[in-house]
């Protein structure tokens, strides 16, 4: 794994010396055990083969909060991360040729100075990283609260990369690449009279990613939200690619409650593809340019437990040359719940091009105290047939228990016909802890 790994060990080895301090320290783990089916590849003209895998997942999460000291307020360190072992078969996709693999996803330090008006955070992180995207990076990140509602953040460091020794050599799953990423955002926020969240909220920001000085993302960002009356909201954002010189995204959602019970949202979204990708991805050249999804939809609650939502979108896609083409997407949705019991069914229904499906789906959940079963089926029947299959069912079944002492159990089963599988079949088993240590009484 290529990572900056001085900068996360150097971190904890302040939070180790600062973590005996803490009034308050969290942790939970989570532990894995699946077994189910993956194809291998095969020459052309053969029969793929069929191996069963047995992967092993082990997930900790630990954080110690309101740790003493003289400087910063709110003082937090957390880490999380996992490990995985392949019991059985190798998985192709586990990103190493041997049996054993694992990453650190965050490790952090956190605190606010100057009666919280300056935020810091340092060591492996996930950042803001323009108008509605997220990136994991090994560095820092600094908010500052301005006076008059003005804000301004800024983070620096090398973007994670998981990469692993294969077969092939060295690996890399980084959606964001290169080894460099350092952005910002300026932001405004004016609240005004009436109900809870009226107001306006208002950045805009700036990301570049580069590898060895090689441009592979550098966007301009606006994001907005505004509610001019009580029942009425805007929420929007927008990206341009200054390298590519052209806007990579923009969407506005117009979500407005016209009663108590009913709820309306219109919006609109246009996207390139290709630049949610690194430039220098060989995947960014087999997508198309630009797309557009128009349309809203309505909810209505009916009682306390049943409510209902329809939607429906318009989609304008690339077709030849300078042409496009008109799709739809459709989705009806009916729930009751109550007293954790849930039982619930949706339609759904698109169609892109000589392309499209119709989908039906029920579940349930039922809750018996500390025992919980849970139960999903889906069929989908295909406009055209894939992989000389018209339709594909699945299921699943799955059961919990609450142990005693912050412990829990989950065992599920999943099996299908698809047009990729003649017959597919995988179970899980989940064991989780979690625990909250309270080390003294905050005064």
């Amino acid at each position: 794994m290529r990572s900056s790994a001085h900068l996360v060990a150097s971190t904890f080895l302040l939070a180790t010396s600062l973590v005996a301090r803490a009034d308050v320290i969290e942790g939970s783990s989570t532990t894995l055990l699946a077994a189910g089916q993956q194809l291998r590849g095969a020459p052309a003209g053969q029969q793929p083969d069929l191996v069963t895998v047995v992967p092993f997942y082990e997930l900790i999460r630990v954080s110690a909060r309101e740790i003493r000291n003289p400087l910063f307020q709110d003082l937090e360190i957390s880490f999380s991360g996992w490990g995985s072992a392949d019991l059985g078969e190798v998985r192709w996709d586990a990103g190493t040729s041997g049996r054993l693999t694992g990453d650190v996803t965050t490790a952090y330090v956190l605190g606010s100075l100057l009666n919280r008006m300056v935020q810091l955070r340092a060591g492996r992180e996930f950042v803001s990283a323009g108008a509605g995207r997220m990136l994991q990076l090994d560095g820092a990140d600094l908010l500052v609260r301005l006076p008059a509602g003005f804000s301004v953040s800024a983070f620096g460091g090398a973007p994670v990369s998981q990469r692993f020794s294969s077969r092939k050599g060295l690996t890399s799953w980084n959606p964001a690449g290169g080894d460099l990423a350092w952005g910002g955002r300026l932001g405004y926020a004016l609240a005004l009279p009436g109900a809870v969240g009226r107001g306006l909220v208002v950045g805009v920001s700036l990301v570049s990613i580069s590898d060895h000085s090689d441009p592979v993302r550098q966007d301009l960002g606006l994001d907005f939200r505004v509610q001019p009356v009580d029942r009425l909201s805007l929420v929007g954002n927008a990206t341009y690619s200054l390298y590519a010189e052209r806007l990579a995204e923009f969407n506005v959602t117009a979500l407005f409650t016209a009663v108590r019970a009913l709820t309306i949202n219109l919006d609109v979204r246009h996207y390139s593809p290709d630049l949610f990708l690194a430039r220098n991805s060989i995947l960014s050249v087999f997508t198309d340019t630009n797309r557009t999804d128009l349309g809203g939809g309505v909810r209505y609650q009916f009682t306390r437990t049943l409510h209902a939502s329809v939607d429906y979108h318009a989609l304008v896609e690339p077709a030849e040359v300078n042409r496009t083409e008109l799709g739809g997407e459709a989705a009806g949705r009916a729930e009751w719940e109550r007293h954790g019991t849930v039982a619930g069914g949706e339609v759904t229904y698109l169609k892109t091009g000589q392309r499209g499906y119709t989908g039906l789906r029920g579940y349930g959940r039922l809750g018996f105290g500390r025992l919980f079963v849970a139960a999903d089926l889906m069929k989908v029947a295909f406009k055209q047939e894939v992989n000389g299959q018209k339709d594909s069912l699945t299921g699943s079944l799955s059961a919990g228990y609450q142990l005693a002492n912050a412990w829990s159990v989950v065992l599920a089963g999943r099996a299908g016909v698809t047009p990729f599988f003649e017959r597919q079949a995988d179970a899980m088993v989940k064991l989780v802890y979690n625990s909250v240590v309270r080390v003294r009484e905050v005064k």
